[in-house]
């Protein structure tokens, strides 16, 4: 390792030929090249192993303006830097060598460890794969790659266009101020008139051309006061919502841009006015999850043996224990908006349907449609899309129809034809827990979107959370799994809390160390979610009516 401060075309005048394992005096060195501080700080072992990581240090020289939102700044400029990068990337020998490269950007703007600005200035973070041929260090091609095109292309990406920067600045900036109005006008959602909400393909994040624009119907259509001027959409109120329609005309596009608001989108996704409160969580059925001692009581009991559910484990839940447990562990972590699709949920734990009482003489589940009023006045609201669940309808403060892509309130239908059909039954908000006890993962990694370790069980699937965006968000996942023993004895929302926190002051506070580029923020709701369905995850419920 070359002491700190070493240069880093003198180190590769001596490495030049040797063996590729020299590279190594490398992590270290640092070189200012046109203003810009550039420090390589982890070297792979092999031109075939990850590619080695650099950081630049610059001040980019923003206006004021955009450094007082840093995040959609550095979002910004981490999109033409991908873009830059993959123009000075070439070929320069075996494996990567010669690659430079960061993460593709999804449409949403995050924090990521690849561009992060702060008061300091900004920090880059970059893969460079250090050219080899038959194992030897290439030190005139590193040196062209490290202090040549990577400085090229640094440079290029901070030549920003100025209107380009403004317009991202400003979608930031209107959709962080329709955020913080919506608690205010009672609201937990809002989809802007004018919004596409049509993706191109099931798996693809680009608009679809020719969609039809979004309208909010008049009876629910709000106006939004913000420093670039007043904006209009459909207000998605505190309570209970159905989003209710037959097949292919729009119900499950519309939740999922309800649960793609959490994050702010970036302009000409189609969904910049489509904002939603950050406590969302979308909920589903995850049959033969583990589940470590949820109490799932006010929805699951009299079970057969008289086996309890305020502490419920198992290590194969069925549909309807592993969304019980689903709901509860959100509500447990700070969740105050439920988000629900029929499609890919346990009915039976939905809605309950009372002609067939008399043959079933013990009912084991109270279903979410018997218990969302109660949940809404305890502070949790929820948005459930049916085909046309009665129950469900029934349950509802508001009916949204579906039709052709467009949005009718059928709320006064829906009451009328609903009369004397409304059950109601008291929720149980769940016991809280502590993480008592991690287990010890060993070089946790990803395998597709699977969470693999040593000391691991069995792979976890890290996709079952529908509201991750981005790949570098498994990745950080991934590492924040073989870092546990840093929550111990917090509760669960505690959790959650301490990582929003970390954020906030960056990745190196939240890893405990330098990163690599190939990290994008989660919330700390999106990391309980995964500990919950690590198997034997140890926890301990507090005593009932403890603070």
């Amino acid at each position: 390792m070359a002491a700190r401060g070493a240069s880093i075309s003198r180190v590769l005048r001596v490495i030049d030929g040797r063996g590729y394992k020299a590279y190594r005096e490398l992590r270290g060195a640092e070189e200012r090249v046109r203003g810009l501080l550039i420090r390589v700080v982890r070297v792979q072992g092999d031109p075939f192993a990850p590619p080695s990581v650099v950081r630049i240090e610059a001040r980019p020289g923003l206006p004021r303006w955009a450094l007082e939102h840093p995040v959609a700044a550095a979002d910004y400029i981490y999109r033409r830097l991908h873009q830059a990068l993959r123009r000075y990337s070439a070929r320069l020998g075996e494996g990567h060598s010669g690659l430079l490269a960061v993460p593709r950007p999804g449409p949403v703007m995050l924090r990521r460890s690849g561009a992060e600005l702060g008061r300091d200035g900004l920090v880059l973070r970059v893969w460079a794969g250090l050219p080899s041929r038959r194992r030897r260090v290439l030190g005139d091609a590193a040196e062209e790659l490290l202090l040549e095109r990577l400085p090229r292309a640094v440079e290029e990406a901070l030549r920003v266009d100025m209107e380009g920067l403004r317009r991202h600045v400003e979608a930031w900036r209107l959709q962080e101020e329709i955020r913080s109005r919506l608690p205010g006008m009672g609201l937990v959602s809002f989809v802007g008139d004018g919004s596409i909400l049509p993706r191109r393909c099931g798996g693809c994040e680009d608009p679809l051309p020719g969609a039809v624009p979004f309208e909010s119907p008049p009876s629910l259509r709000v106006e939004i006061e913000t420093s670039l001027g007043p904006v209009t959409g459909m207000g998605v109120r505190r309570g209970v919502t159905v989003i209710a329609g037959t097949a292919f005309h729009g119900k499950t596009t519309l939740l999922e841009a309800i649960q793609s608001g959490i994050y702010n989108h970036v302009p000409g996704d189609g969904r910049e006015r489509v904002v939603t409160i950050r406590e969302a969580v979308k909920v589903r059925a995850e049959d033969g999850r583990s589940v470590e001692c949820v109490d799932i009581s006010s929805f699951i009991h009299s079970l057969p043996g008289g086996r309890d559910t305020g502490c419920f484990t198992t290590r194969d839940a069925s549909g309807a224990t592993s969304m019980a447990a689903a709901v509860q562990e959100a509500v447990e972590a700070g969740a105050r908006l439920i988000l629900v699709d029929e499609d890919t949920s346990a009915t039976n734990l939905l809605f309950y349907d009372e002609r067939a009482e008399p043959l079933i003489r013990r009912k084991t589940v109270t279903t979410i449609a018997e218990q969302a009023a109660s949940m809404a006045e305890k502070g949790v609201s929820l948005v459930i899309v049916s085909s046309g669940s009665l129950p469900l309808i029934a349950s509802a403060d508001t009916v949204i129809v579906m039709e052709d892509y467009r949005a009718r309130d059928a709320t006064s239908e829906a009451r009328r034809l609903a009369v004397g059909r409304r059950s109601y039954a008291a929720y149980r908000p769940p016991a809280r827990r502590l993480l008592a006890e991690t287990p010890r993962l060993e070089k946790p990694r990803l395998r597709g979107s699977w969470l693999v370790a040593r000391g691991l069980e069995e792979p976890l699937d890290l996709e079952s959370n529908e509201q991750l965006v981005e790949e570098g968000q498994l990745h950080l996942l991934v590492a924040l799994a073989g870092r546990l023993d840093m929550f111990r004895g917090k509760l669960m929302k505690e959790v959650a809390e301490s990582v929003d926190d970390a954020l906030r002051e960056g990745f190196g506070r939240l890893l405990g160390g330098e990163p690599g580029p190939g990290y994008s923020e989660v919330r700390g709701l999106d990391l309980v979610h995964m500990v919950n369905r690590i198997p034997g995850i140890g926890v301990r419920q507090e005593r009932r009516g403890k603070p």
